[in-house]
Order: C-alpha cells, then sequence, then structure tokens
C-alpha cells in the first residue's frame, strides 16, 4: 500500500484491531474502521486480518491513509513552556485545554502541532500523528510531559514507561476526606458503554493502578497526591470517582454540586522523577500550582468558605 500510516502497537492486553484502532482514532467509528480491514486498507505485519483479529505489543499496523481522509497537519509555535531540553529529551508544561496528539477531527492546537514548529526530524514510533509522544495528558489537565526527540531516545522511554521506571506525580483537590492517609486504587479500564468520549471502570479492559497520599484535609475537601504507575485514559479522573472522591471541577466525572465556581478540574501533573534515556543521569522536574489550584486550595484548606461547604 502507498501513502501509508504506520503505526507500532504499544501497552495492550488482549483487544481486537478493531478496538484498539476506535481507541487509537477516538473520533472515527469501530464500524467505518472495521470496514476499512475488511476491504484489506489495514495490514497486521504485512498482512491482512479480520477485524477480531487480537493484536500483540510491537506489531506493526499500517494503514492506507486515503481511507481516513486525514487533513495534513501544520506547525504551530504555540504558548507552551519548556522546561528542559536536550539532544535527546524535552520537558514541557502543557497548558490546559490542549490535546496531546491531533484526534481525525482535531488538526490544530495540539502539543503536535507546537513539536512539529519547534523541532525537526521528530520519531514517529507510535504513528505520524504522534511523533515525540510517548505519554500522555488529557486535555482538561496540564502539567509535565517528557518528549521523544529521536527514535533511540523514544524506544528507550518506551521501555521505561512499559516498566515503570519513571514517577508521574499529580496534585488534586478532591471532594470529602480520603478514608486513609495512604491508599490503592486499582482496576481494569475501558470505554464507557454510555459515552464513548468518556472511561469507566469494568471486568475488561485494561489494567490501571494508582497510588495516593493524603496531604490536608477538612470536612469537605482533601487535597491529595497521586503516583501514576500506569498510564491509561482518564484514569486518576476514573479512579477518584470510582470511591466516591472525584475532581473537583472535573464536569465529566464529578456529579456533585459545589458552591465553588471552579471553571477547570484541580488536578496537575506536578512532578517527574526519571533516569535519563541516553545518559542515565538522575532527572527531576517539579512545578508550582497554577493560579487556580492555588486559589482554591487557598480558599479551601487556609480559609473559612470550606465550613459552610460541609454542612
Amino acid at each position: 500500500m502507498e501513502n501509508l500510516e504506520k503505526i507500532i502497537v504499544d501497552d495492550t492486553e488482549n483487544i481486537r484491531i478493531d478496538q484498539y484502532l476506535s481507541e487509537y482514532y477516538e473520533d472515527i467509528s469501530r464500524s467505518k474502521l472495521s470496514k476499512m480491514i475488511k476491504d484489506k486498507a489495514v495490514l497486521v505485519n504485512g498482512k491482512s486480518v479480520k477485524p477480531s483479529f487480537i493484536v500483540s505489543e510491537d506489531d506493526l499496523i499500517e494503514i492506507n491513509l486515503k481511507y481516513l481522509e486525514l487533513k495534513e497537519l501544520e506547525a504551530e509555535n504555540l504558548d507552551i513552556e519548556v522546561i528542559y531540553e536536550d539532544e535527546d529529551i524535552a520537558i514541557i508544561n502543557k497548558p490546559f485545554g490542549i490535546i496531546s496528539h491531533p484526534t481525525n477531527q482535531i488538526r490544530t492546537n495540539t502539543v503536535v502541532n507546537f513539536l512539529l514548529s519547534k523541532y525537526s526530524n521528530l520519531p514517529s514510533l507510535y504513528g505520524h500523528d504522534r511523533v515525540g509522544i510517548v505519554h500522555r495528558l488529557d486535555k482538561d489537565t496540564s502539567g509535565l510531559m517528557i518528549i521523544a526527540l529521536n527514535e533511540n531516545s523514544m524506544f528507550k522511554l518506551k521501555d521505561m514507561f512499559k516498566n515503570r521506571k519513571i514517577i508521574k506525580k499529580y496534585r488534586a483537590i478532591v471532594l470529602g476526606k480520603m478514608p486513609e492517609t495512604e491508599g490503592t486504587i486499582e482496576g481494569y479500564i475501558s470505554r464507557s458503554t454510555r459515552n464513548r468520549k468518556l472511561m469507566m471502570l469494568s471486568d475488561s479492559g485494561k489494567y490501571s493502578l494508582t497510588t495516593y497520599e493524603l496531604k490536608e484535609y477538612n470536612e469537605g475537601f482533601s487535597y491529595i497526591e497521586l503516583n501514576l504507575h500506569t498510564g491509561r485514559t482518564h484514569q486518576i479522573r476514573v479512579h477518584l470517582s470510582s470511591i466516591s472522591h472525584p475532581i473537583l471541577g472535573d464536569r465529566d466525572y464529578n456529579t456533585s454540586k459545589s458552591k465553588f465556581n471552579v471553571q477547570r478540574q484541580l488536578l496537575q501533573a506536578f512532578y517527574l522523577e526519571f533516569h535519563h534515556p541516553v545518559s542515565g543521569e538522575l532527572m527531576k522536574f517539579e512545578i508550582d500550582p497554577y493560579p487556580e489550584f492555588k486559589k482554591y486550595y487557598d480558599l479551601i484548606f487556609k480559609g473559612e468558605e470550606w465550613k459552610e461547604e460541609s454542612k
């Protein structure tokens, strides 16, 4: 096939190829992708397969791009802070409201558009639309992301994420007092059967593990720090909602009403720790709470406003 999108399968557990591609291309229907597979517009390791084919890690998927009708990506000089960079990696502070990589419909205002404006010869191990991307943050989650600037660092970072050698910490303000000072939340995450844009805990899907530490609390709210051991879509938001402590400001997974008119979810990826994929040097990065997070932290834990809220 000519004009191909090439994708190396990463981090999958017993998933059909039509399901895998529907999660990869979030806004292309599974039925359309199944038809493409049946029409042999999709190959796995050079061979045509059925939609029920189970993909394995490191499988090479090749897709005829004319079937996807994707708009060409353009470089954009977005307002994204680069915390650190060298020849192999960059660390950025992704703002709220920007997605990590393009989708079928959203082709602008993504981290990838920004990377294309700043770096050349970015690695495309996980597909043309995900150059440099080795892990993601949700659109409504801001904070630190590691960017691979060449194939060598991308392969090594992939293994480091797989073997949980990268420490990723988040801070959040959630409703209610957490049941323990330290805790673990785990389960299988799959796409919601009610709303395809959301995720849920289920009996199948991808295994997920989050640990948390309670830092501060009152009767109405808790300030916690979380360690993400796996990187599933919406993982922290789904996990906290599942134990009835949703994130304040999360409009997808928090159905509780609050007098605080929070415009964005109070969740931030604030800390990274890992050994450099090439030099082996220990790297640590930490950022301060963004202004709105600090505003509500001060209101809730340093002011008197929470008392009426918790009555």
